[in-house]
């Protein structure tokens, strides 16, 4: 049966069936009690002194919060660290990590290489022997990751574990080793091939973590993200808590950047100096989590996180009440596709099965589904009961094309039309589109893809590619590129394009550094490369499928979820789930788009698929 969303957004509370939604009718209201006050809190600067309304400096969570709660426990959370250290402290991110992806210098963001990133950048190395190794540097990362980063950690220390610039010594850290600085990935004034970028930490300062970005009320991150933009690093608290008057500007990508700070303690907007600690809550908002991860979970995946849009959220359900935390702020966690820091910390949190059939959560109703069991050996239950995404994200990053990142979303490839992805359904949110079907841990879940087309270096031994950063492509003399999609943008698709692409590619960058000793582009599942003819051939290679991300939230009850009317929904001939269209290219050689549909993906042949979608 094709499945057709009934509301023009999602309607959980619509059209419910008896065995899905009526439990969830008496499911009571979860409103964890907050605390209403907090200790007197004193203010102090960076050297430990404290700070009166007339103040002109930053204050510093460190010595502020400090004082009373154990900062470096605390900030050997994962949040905070992101796999520069393990759950002991040791910092375990280093060169050597892994022998066979040399670029990976960690398991999280910090130091982990990922395709998903705006400009394909990647950590730099703590010892290079050329510019040209070098993408971005720790002030880099700070400046640019460090606006969703709540600040201690790798916003703070260096490889070493000394303080990037130390406040009341007034040295830098790499004076405590004697190291020189100009090529190390902590301290080198290169950045993407800019040898202008610098790394002034002793103007700067070092990004110490921000209590309050958790645990105060109306926080003002994106003013504070502005700031980190500008290089304030050491005012980011202050401006977040509202104690500073700032003059922003617009860099070339249109996002607001900080120019001047001015402290003003005076300022009572979203805090007052003097009484701080009755805005201050135990248990964050959701709202405070959801400032950082709104940006980067809604490009890759599409989350929301309101009443209309997860049924959790609507029965009153938080953050924390899946995500508590312990002392050591490590949040409870799952296990889900992409996602490698801290792995022991793995499945922390309940799962649906210990809600809803495990009984660890008493208020929580309990699963009646009519079909075999065998459905929950090998289905997850977000694959049903996350039928759709409401809004549109990130499918295809287009590093290759002109050395810049073009994006384009799912509106662009996919429609509320699950089996014809060019036509939109009349009356249904054009917004609308389907998850992809994956295999993970054993089970069938839901992900959303994320096309990545991007040049590397392959190592013909090894069959590993390296990607190319995107500095080094910007450098090139650009080919001309014809628009064969006719959406007003030039793509990297025809062979004759991408033949003088790879030949391009074999010469040097900037630094005079070979760019690749055997380029490739990757795109669409497949390696091209140059023949011993010099022409182009291409051969599949895992580098070059799909990023998947898991989906986890926006869980929907109701007839919208895959089963609720009956084994049609997914067992039928117009199979919304077996046959839907996932795009598995963004332009061929002719500029058309090609699709795989789900079952392919799970690899199942069409003698089993000719039996999954007999009538039951």
């Amino acid at each position: 049966m094709h499945r057709i969303p009934v509301l023009k957004k999602i309607g959980i509370f619509v059209a419910a069936t008896s065995v899905t939604l009526s439990s969830f009718l008496f499911y009571p209201i979860s409103i964890p009690s907050q605390e209403s006050f907090h200790k007197k809190i004193f203010l102090k600067g960076l050297d430990g002194a404290l700070l009166t309304m007339e103040s002109k400096i930053p204050y510093s969570p460190k010595k502020t919060c400090g004082g009373c709660h154990d900062y470096d426990q605390i900030t050997n959370g994962y949040h905070f660290q992101q796999g520069r250290t393990d759950k002991t402290g040791k910092i375990v991110i280093s060169d050597t990590l892994d022998p066979i992806r040399p670029w990976n210098l960690s398991s999280g963001m910090y130091g982990k290489y990922t395709l998903a990133a705006m400009n394909l950048s990647q950590l730099a190395k703590k010892v290079n022997q050329n510019p040209s190794e070098i993408a971005k540097s720790s002030f880099s990362f700070v400046r640019n990751c460090g606006v969703c980063h709540p600040g201690g950690g790798w916003s703070e220390y260096d490889r070493k574990g000394h303080p990037y610039y130390n406040e009341e010594s007034k040295s830098f850290g790499f004076e405590n080793s004697g190291e020189n600085p100009t090529l190390d990935g902590d301290y080198t004034p290169y950045s993407d091939g800019n040898t202008d970028e610098g790394a002034p930490w002793d103007q700067s300062g070092v990004s110490e973590a921000d209590c309050f970005i958790c645990h105060l009320n109306g926080y003002q991150w994106k003013e504070r993200a502005a700031t980190i933009k500008g290089k304030f690093f050491k005012y980011g608290p202050s401006v977040g808590a509202g104690w500073a008057n700032i003059k922003t500007s617009k860099d070339k990508l249109g996002n607001s950047i900080v120019d001047e700070v001015v402290i003003d303690y005076a300022k009572k907007e979203v805090a007052d100096f003097e009484n701080v600690h009755l805005k201050i809550v135990r248990r964050p908002f959701d709202e405070n989590c959801w400032s950082c991860h709104a940006v980067a979970d809604g490009w890759r995946k599409g989350r929301q996180w309101s009443p209309e849009t997860d049924v959790h959220k609507a029965k009153g359900l938080r953050c924390l009440s899946c995500h508590p935390s312990e002392k050591e702020h490590n949040f409870a966690k799952g296990d889900t596709l992409q996602e490698t820091v801290r792995d022991d910390l793995n499945n922390t949190m309940f799962s649906c099965e210990d809600c809803h059939y495990k009984g660890k959560d008493k208020k929580a109703p309990k699963y009646r589904h009519p079909f075999s069991p065998r459905h929950l050996k090998l289905i997850a239950c977000q694959t049903c009961h996350i039928p759709f995404q409401t809004d549109s994200t990130d499918l295809v990053y287009d590093h290759a094309s002109t050395g810049e990142t073009l994006t384009y979303d799912t509106s662009k490839f996919l429609s509320s039309d699950p089996l014809a992805p060019k036509r939109s359904i009349p009356g249904v949110d054009s917004m609308i589109w389907y998850p992809a079907a994956t295999k993970w841990r054993g089970r069938i879940v839901p992900a959303k893809p994320l096309l990545i087309i991007y040049w590397g270096d392959l190592n013909v031994s090894t069959n590993v590619v390296k990607p190319i950063p995107l500095w080094k492509i910007r450098e090139l003399k650009k080919t001309y590129l014809k628009d064969d999609n006719g959406d007003g943008l030039p793509e990297i698709n025809s062979l004759d394009e991408i033949k003088i692409f790879l030949k391009t590619l074999k010469g040097k960058d900037k630094f005079g550094t070979p760019i690749a000793s055997h380029p490739v582009l990757m795109k669409g599942g497949f390696l091209y490369q140059l023949d011993k003819k010099e022409e182009v051939e291409k051969t599949r290679h895992v580098q070059a499928d799909a990023l998947e991300f898991s989906l986890s939230h926006n869980v929907m009850s109701g007839s919208e979820v895959l089963g609720a009317r009956g084994c049609g929904d997914c067992h039928s001939k117009k199979s919304s789930f077996f046959l839907r269209k996932i795009l598995f290219d963004p332009y061929d050689e002719k500029g058309k788009p090609i699709y795989i549909e789900n079952w392919e993906r799970l690899g199942i042949d069409k003698e089993k698929l000719n039996r999954l979608l007999m009538d039951q």
